[in-house]
């Protein structure tokens, strides 16, 4: 059920750029390199020989642009050390050492790539001209939460882009910590906007600001424009024969090339069809949405837990729910704003503020929100994945217009009808719909001229495997433009 607004949305090649834009850079210890070093360089401590850091490079390289995982670097990791007769590792003869070990190098690559490419995203001046402050988030699904990137998120720290804050403490802030920052247009109602004496004070057993792990204390990406080939042949400069020589002769090497930005992203109705069905024409009938799921699973970057502004069996839901999504969908709708989830038993809904001011909404009561805040009242998993499409299609008002584009095409002509009659469903009569032939009449119930059912219709029934039997048998065109969309479209 629809109530919706437009919010924005944000390009993520940054994060693949960032990482392929690094040097391999051969450590004996981690803190070899120091701090913003690692923006311009690859490193795992101990890893020496220049192959064996271009596999492990690769492998997680594969994590970030294809979402490969932990699980399957993991699976790689073994063979990679021992073609390359890689021993003395920290974590070297136990399954705990190396899977702590595996998780550090992966996850600590992942999660900075991350940070950078948000950085990227977040100093961009047409953002930051609408969205000039910065909120601190601390991540739901730390199970040991450090205090003070637990405190900062409770008191929703949000301080204006430039403040000295960020240059320190723009997380990650330590080994296997995943708390991020998203842009806001100002304060939240209660917001932390002024921080207590001797935030930035050193500790002198990490050397960084209160909060900050040991060598943490820089914002990743922020200082990519240093010159990449002056710290690495300053590295280099110190390095014992042979890998003096040989590091010296990687430098006079290219760079790896930064790849652009979706050029092959289908651009009509018809190319996206042309693309889903190409998906599609792999399934097996008898089993179609387990053969859907095996492919959109390998190819698509999805499990990523949305954001929600507070707890309860309805917030995990959506948390759930968002998890089926493409992860830079998930992003977007991350960056409109909080999200505050309910869970009910009656008929679910979803809204996002285009105006701030108080509201009165079921199950929340009296609100004061804000431009870009969510709320959303689910009752199950089906449900929560069809009102979460509902905050992404606020958040991704691009990816809707293509929804309202086929939905258009589709019922040109048609007349709207009552949902009640059409459907024998207990609608209100002043719910009406274009028929056409979806499987569901609800598909095109119609809201002032727009169909914003389409795309959340689609979502329910593709990623849960409801009636998806259904659409693959009485729809395909449908389903063959819903699973182009999912394995093509992005921000």
């Amino acid at each position: 059920m629809a109530d919706i607004g437009g919010a924005f949305n944000l390009d993520f090649a940054e994060q693949a750029a960032f990482f392929r834009g690094k040097l391999n850079l051969p450590t004996a210890a981690w803190d070899d390199i120091w701090k913003a070093e690692h923006d311009h360089g690859f490193v795992v401590a101990g890893a020496i020989k220049a192959d064996l850091l271009n596999d492990l490079r690769q492998a997680v390289d594969r994590g970030i642009t294809d979402g490969t995982g932990l699980d399957q670097f993991r699976a790689q990791f073994p063979d990679i050390v021992a073609r390359h007769g890689w021993h003395g590792w920290t974590g070297e003869g136990s399954a705990e050492g190396e899977a702590w070990r595996t998780r550090v190098i992966f996850e600590t690559n992942l999660r900075t790539s991350y940070a950078a490419g948000r950085y990227a995203q977040l100093t961009d001046p047409e953002l930051l001209a609408s969205r000039p402050y910065w909120q601190y988030i601390h991540s739901d699904n730390a199970a040991h939460p450090r205090e003070q990137h637990k405190a900062w998120g409770d008191a929703k720290l949000t301080l204006l882009h430039d403040h000295p804050f960020w240059q320190t403490a723009f997380p990650p802030n330590g080994f296997g910590c995943g708390c991020t920052v998203k842009a806001v247009r100002k304060p939240a109602d209660g917001a932390q906007t002024k921080l207590p004496a001797g935030w930035d004070e050193i500790d002198p057993k990490t050397g960084e600001p209160p909060g900050i792990g040991k060598g943490w204390g820089y914002a990743p990406g922020a200082s990519r424009a240093d010159e990449l080939r002056e710290l690495a042949a300053q590295k280099a400069s110190q390095m014992p024969e042979p890998l003096k020589s040989d590091a010296l002769k990687a430098l006079a090497a290219p760079l790896p090339a930064v790849p652009a930005t979706q050029t092959a992203q289908p651009l009509t109705l018809d190319d996206y069809i042309a693309a889903g069905r190409k998906i599609t024409d792999q399934i097996k009938p008898a089993v179609a949405h387990a053969d859907f799921m095996e492919l959109y699973k390998q190819h698509v970057n999805i499990g990523m837990a949305c954001h929600t502004a507070n707890g309860g069996q309805g917030a995990q839901l959506v948390k759930n729910a968002s998890k089926l999504f493409p992860a830079e969908w998930v992003q977007a709708a991350d960056a409109a704003g909080p999200l505050y989830v309910r869970k009910a038993k009656g008929r679910g809904y979803a809204t996002t503020i285009l105006k701030p001011r108080k509201y009165r909404l079921d199950n929340f009561g009296t609100v004061t929100a804000d431009i870009g805040d969510g709320f959303i009242v689910v009752r199950d998993l089906d449900n929560a994945v069809h009102e979460f499409a509902h905050r992404i299609q606020a958040s991704l008002p691009a990816l809707n217009d293509l929804f309202q584009a086929i939905h258009d095409r589709r019922t040109s002509g048609d007349a709207l009808k009552s949902l009640r009659k059409l459907t024998g469903t207990n609608y209100r009569l002043d719910e009406l719909t274009r028929e056409d032939h979806y499987i569901n009449g609800y598909w095109g119930k119609d809201y002032d001229g727009k169909a914003l059912e389409v795309l959340t219709m689609s979502m329910e029934t593709v990623l849960t495997g409801r009636h998806f039997n259904k659409l693959y048998t009485k729809d395909r065109e449908m389903l063959d433009f819903v699973v182009g969309i999912l394995f093509n479209w992005r921000p």
